[in-house]
């Protein structure tokens, strides 16, 4: 794993990279795709437990990784419109490791977990419609991910999660940024989304909601709704189980990576 730092305007930020070595038997070059991830962690930290653990296994399975340390609410700093701003700064500098690391810009995965997953969300509704990305950066955009991850996301503020009003306007005051399901529109990308019913956390209210826009939009999806599990899950398994933590264990919902990579061959990504 490789640190990189990048910036926008004055604002500098984190990557940790996870780069796939070529492999010196083939005779010609293979162009791997890659996933950006966003850890969950209440818009306040991002937890480890959604960060290494799921670059690994993007990485067992042919993709570059990179976990995107986005802004947080911190020194009265939002994190909107940065943590767009971020996205868009990353995906440009994908383009100037193309050739140093083989990388596919055609098969860019946002992968986003709770609070990551509002930005993925917002990203995939706001950033990929170039009328409203104007708002947010005035620099083009050259490179656009293929699909994304929505883990038991937050989606829209006001759905029940965060639980106060303080909390909701730490992350931004600008209700634009508040329901990402709001501004889906017809160039939003392919998404794949889970979450257990009985989220305490974060009410499953959020992935239906964005589910529904999409089908409303005629836009690819593809929903699981496991019946029970703990919020921030991550693998559901004991490689992400916190010593002693018995609900990070849920063999039935553990199944979502699997899943998840038959839907990337159906949509031509793997």
């Amino acid at each position: 794993m490789e640190k990189q730092k990048l910036s926008y305007k004055d604002h500098i930020f984190e990557l940790d990279t996870y780069w796939l070595d070529p492999i010196k038997d083939f005779k010609v070059a293979v162009n791997h795709p890659i996933a950006i991830i966003y850890p969950g962690g209440r818009f306040t930290f991002q937890t480890d437990r959604e960060a290494q653990p799921i670059a690994l296994k993007f990485a067992a399975e042919g993709f570059h990784a990179i976990v995107l340390h986005y802004q947080l609410i911190a020194d009265n700093t939002p994190v909107y419109p940065l943590a767009l701003q971020e996205t868009a700064v990353t995906l440009n500098w994908l383009e100037t490791q193309t050739e140093i690391h083989q990388i596919d810009l055609n098969r860019v995965v946002l992968v986003g977990f709770s609070a990551g997953g509002h930005v993925v969300a917002n990203f995939n509704s706001i950033m990929t419609d170039p009328n409203l990305r104007k708002k947010i950066i005035p620099e083009s955009l050259d490179v656009l991910p293929a699909a994304n991850f929505l883990c038991y996301p937050v989606i829209d503020l006001t759905a029940g999660y965060p639980k106060t009003p303080e909390h909701r306007s730490a992350v931004t005051e600008d209700k634009f940024y508040w329901q990402s399901q709001e501004h889906l529109t017809s160039k939003a990308k392919p998404t794949f989304i889970w979450q257990t019913v009985d989220d305490m956390t974060v009410p499953v209210k959020n992935s239906l909601l964005y589910a529904q826009k999409m089908e409303q939009l005629g836009l690819p999806f593809e929903l699981h709704l496991f019946t029970s599990g703990k919020h921030g899950l991550s693998l559901g398994t004991r490689v992400t189980q916190q010593p002693g933590n018995d609900l990070h264990l849920n063999e039935a919902v553990s199944v979502w990576w699997k899943l998840g990579m038959n839907w990337l061959r159906l949509i031509g990504i793997l």
